[in-house]
């Protein structure tokens, strides 16, 4: 071939071509273990010069990575084993600086065979730090992810685990009880009891003692609640003070027999005492049971039920269980009926006021009993006792007795600008329950100054027995109103032993003695001996008797005889209209006027 022929062209553009791909030519010679064509752009990257790397292989292994040489003999000996159609290898080659610089390998052999062995070996380097840098940072940022992406698996797991735990006591919690009781409902094989847990007057505890002494409590109760289950049963706290127990049926006896011993137990063990620092707080608790499948098949149908028990419990005097039964359902919705016409009648005015006359030993007119009435449209005339319990269990006592009190209170405003009535007293029913509000003995101070009431004219009958754990809040609004000259009864006095726990730890006025005891006081030799004691005791107290029921001259001389001081009772009138109760005190003979 001449020179400057076409092959010739061919030849030059082959090396520019070459040259503008950024490839090195390299060739050489296997046998006689020379670089025929040595990779010269390659080694001036990385700053060696040409005789430095002279003609021989030597430099070229001595320069590259310890740790890739093993990857470059695979691919030879995979190229010359035909498992691969040509010479590729990655490796990393030390520049003169030091540095590690990327570079790739692909090659041929052009003559030699595998029986000859392989002899002359062509092929291109090129530079791939670049890429494998980046390479090596998208396996860092990989690594990276993939780390973070195992914190927030770990964080998930850690959130699901939260998500379906109370964080106070530890227990499951709502969403993890109604998962579970989902599972249970799409079982047809088995039986269970839904329990719904709840503490009596756990909101007083918060109140008096504060929220930290209230969650160790609860804290408390959630460790002996564990303690009443099998490890197959499951408790959870759905909010507050309330808790719900699923006891799975097993064993002989029937999934109620079972159910019956668990109330038991757990009733047992938080009846007892709670230690607290120095407190010993007492935590009774009242239980709803609903049974799956008889009283339910669905998670809404069992907790309501398991619900409508609860308060079945309640509403029967506390520390109680009950199991649902379907006139509960019923009688719920006739006390709703009643609740919501209850908050129709305060806004309408359908409650109002009637005055039982009450007298002194000698007949004179010396006040009234403020007794609530509500004029029902449709059923007329209701007297409190109907009533009262629902708005004690609503809430909307609180809402009658500030009504009750506000009337009160204006009727003795008016009073005192009437020459004729302003000696008279007004004694009005208040429930035990109003005197948990630190703002009550306030409010009734407040009330008389708006309508200008001498204090003492004011009555405060305490209709409820208190609770022994009550006597504390209660006395200190009992002894601030009395401080001010408002005068305090025991109303029903006589009919259980907390009315002498009362006369023990509080301060009272007056006692009035309970009908039960005066409709056969002629009688019965125990109401003589119980009004005896009663009198007696008041007597050594210095304490005012007023008796009430008393509807016959009999039962009055009698009481007269035996040393009470007042009288209350259908003998004297009926509770009126305030307007009547005023006209026949006016009329009353001039002798029997106060």
């Amino acid at each position: 071939m001449l020179n400057g022929g076409p092959a010739s062209d061919d030849h030059e553009r082959l090396l520019l071509a070459i040259e503008a791909a950024g490839l090195d030519l390299w060739e050489n010679d296997l046998v006689a273990g020379k670089a025929t064509l040595p990779a010269t752009r390659t080694f001036r990257e990385l700053g060696y010069s040409r005789e430095e790397v002279g003609d021989t292989l030597a430099f070229w292994l001595e320069i590259i990575h310890p740790d890739d040489r093993p990857a470059i003999e695979n691919a030879l000996v995979a190229y010359r084993d035909g498992r691969s159609d040509n010479y590729r290898a990655e490796f990393r080659l030390r520049a003169r600086s030091g540095e590690w610089v990327w570079y790739a390998n692909y090659g041929k052999v052009m003559s030699g065979s595998v029986e000859t062995g392989l002899n002359r070996f062509i092929g291109v380097t090129f530079n791939i730090n670049e890429r494998k840098h980046r390479e090596e940072e998208l396996a860092r940022i990989n690594r990276l992810l993939s780390a973070q992406n195992q914190q927030l698996d770990q964080m998930n797991a850690h959130l699901e685990m939260l998500s379906g735990t109370d964080p106070l006591t530890g227990l499951f919690n709502r969403r993890a009880m109604n998962e579970c009781l989902h599972r249970l409902t799409r079982s047809a094989e088995c039986e269970a009891g839904v329990l719904f847990v709840d503490l009596d007057d756990f909101k007083k505890t918060n109140d008096i003692y504060g929220h930290d002494i209230g969650d160790i409590l609860l804290c408390q109760v959630a460790q002996r609640l564990q303690s009443c289950i099998s490890a197959d049963d499951m408790i959870a706290r759905f909010g507050g003070d309330e808790f719900v127990v699923l006891i799975h049926g097993r064993g002989e006896g029937g999934v109620r027999t079972i159910l019956e011993a668990a109330c038991e137990r757990i009733l047992n063990i938080l009846g007892q005492p709670y230690v607290i620092g120095d407190l010993l707080l007492n935590a009774c608790g009242s239980i709803g049971v609903a049974c799956f499948p008889t009283h339910g098949t669905t998670v809404e149908s069992l907790t309501k039920r398991a619900d409508i028990a609860l308060y079945r419990a309640k509403r029967q005097g506390r520390s109680l269980y009950r199991f649902f039964d379907s006139g509960m359902e019923l009688d719920l919705y006739n006390r709703d009926s009643l609740e919501k016409a209850l908050r129709a009648a305060l806004k309408t005015r359908q409650l109002e006021l009637r005055f039982q006359l009450q007298v002194d030993r000698n007949l004179r007119p010396i006040g009234a009993e403020a007794l609530l009435r509500w004029h029902h449209p449709v059923r007329g005339l209701i007297g409190a006792m109907e009533f009262l319990p629902d708005a004690v269990a609503s809430g909307l006592v609180h809402d009658i007795d500030n009504l009750v009190l506000e009337n009160a209170c204006a009727t003795l405003g008016k009073w005192q600008h009437d020459p004729e009535l302003r000696g008279l007293s007004l004694s009005v029913n208040i429930t035990a329950r109003a005197f948990d509000s630190p703002s009550i003995a306030p409010a009734i101070l407040a009330l008389l100054a708006k309508f200008g009431v001498p204090p003492e004219k004011l009555c405060l009958e305490i209709t409820e027995q208190l609770e022994t754990r009550s006597f504390v809040t209660a006395n200190t609004a009992i002894t601030h109103l009395r401080e001010q000259g408002v005068r305090i009864a025991l109303d029903d006095c006589g009919t259980g032993f907390s009315s002498l726990e009362s006369l023990k730890s509080l301060s009272f006025d007056q006692v009035k003695i309970d009908g039960v005891f005066i409709r056969d006081i002629n009688t019965n030799t125990v109401s003589q001996a119980i009004v005896a004691g009663l009198i007696g005791i008041c007597r050594a107290m210095g304490l005012q008797v007023l008796a009430e029921c008393v509807e016959t001259p009999d039962q009055m001389e009698y009481l007269l005889e035996a040393g009470v001081d007042g009288f209350q009772g259908y003998l004297f009138g009926m509770p009126l209209p305030c307007a009547v109760l005023e006209a026949g005190v006016r009329d009353a003979p001039q002798s029997q006027r106060g």
